[in-house]
């Protein structure tokens, strides 16, 4: 699967890349200058999968979800977050194909992967 990776921390989003190359999946992209830029990314590269941060400055990761969903409505996204969790209010309403609460562990990102890989684009997403 082809990834894109979203994150406003460098090395965190170097280290998710090396994971998802890892997991056998090639990562196409690693976008960490905010939500406009990952916008500009992801219709460059049409990915498989986006594996975004929640929190990014300029667009937060359910802004980008909303806008890219409004337009790609079968948009594989995995979302991210040291500090949300999928229970927050916010995040409940945003259909996501995962969810990865960081620090992210290998094998929680090999299956949120498989399972985003899987999936049809009419199935109903799950959180992580």
């Amino acid at each position: 699967m082809r990834v894109l990776i979203a994150d406003d921390d460098k090395l965190c989003a170097e280290l998710i890349g090396a994971f998802v190359a890892a997991a056998g999946h090639e990562v196409v992209g690693i976008e960490t200058a905010g939500g406009l830029a990952v916008l500009q990314s992801y219709q460059r590269l049409r990915p498989d999968c986006l594996l975004l941060d929640v929190l990014m400055p300029r667009l937060n990761g359910f802004t980008i979800a909303q806008h890219l969903r409004s337009r790609i409505p079968d948009a594989k996204i995995i979302f991210m977050s040291g500090l949300i969790t999928p229970d927050y209010p916010s995040a409940r309403r945003f259909q996501s194909d995962g969810w990865l609460s960081k620090p992210i562990a290998f094998q929680d990102l090999c299956e949120a992967l498989s399972r985003a890989a899987e999936s049809r684009p009419t199935d109903t997403p799950a959180a992580a």
